[in-house]
C-alpha cells in the first residue's frame, strides 16, 4: 500500500490522503474531516465535501488520478516512457512523475510511504 498527502501550494495545508494499492490496482481517497469552508478549500475537494462525502473510491477515485496524469493514449506517449525509463503505462507511474500536480488548481501529493 502506497500512501500520499494531498497538500497545498504553500506546503501548509494537507487536505487528505490517497492510497494505493498494488495488490488490487485500485485508489482511494480521504479528505479531512474537519475542514471548513473558512480553509477556502481547493474546488476538488470543495465539491465532494458538499455532497457529504470525505472519502472516493472506486471510479471517482480513479477519475482524480486521471485528471492529473498523462493519458495513455498521448500522442508520444511511448517517448514520454522511454525518457522516464518506464517500459509500460501504469497510472501509479505517471502520477509519481508529476507528483499528482495540474494545471487547474494547486495540489499536489507527497509520499509517505
Amino acid at each position: 500500500m502506497r500512501e500520499y498527502l494531498i497538500k497545498g501550494q504553500d506546503g501548509k495545508k494537507t487536505w487528505g490522503k490517497l492510497y494505493y494499492s498494488d495488490k488490487r490496482n485500485s485508489f482511494r481517497i480521504v479528505f479531512r474531516s474537519d475542514i471548513t469552508m473558512d480553509e477556502k478549500p481547493p474546488a476538488y475537494v470543495h465539491r465532494f465535501m458538499t455532497n457529504g462525502r470525505n472519502e472516493l473510491t472506486g471510479e471517482l477515485a480513479q477519475m482524480w488520478v486521471n485528471d492529473r496524469i498523462i493519458p495513455k493514449d498521448r500522442q508520444n506517449i511511448d517517448e514520454i516512457l522511454r525518457r522516464n525509463g518506464l517500459h509500460y503505462y501504469r497510472e501509479i507511474d505517471m502520477l509519481e512523475l508529476s507528483m499528482g500536480r495540474a494545471t487547474y488548481d494547486d495540489l499536489y501529493l507527497e509520499r509517505v510511504c
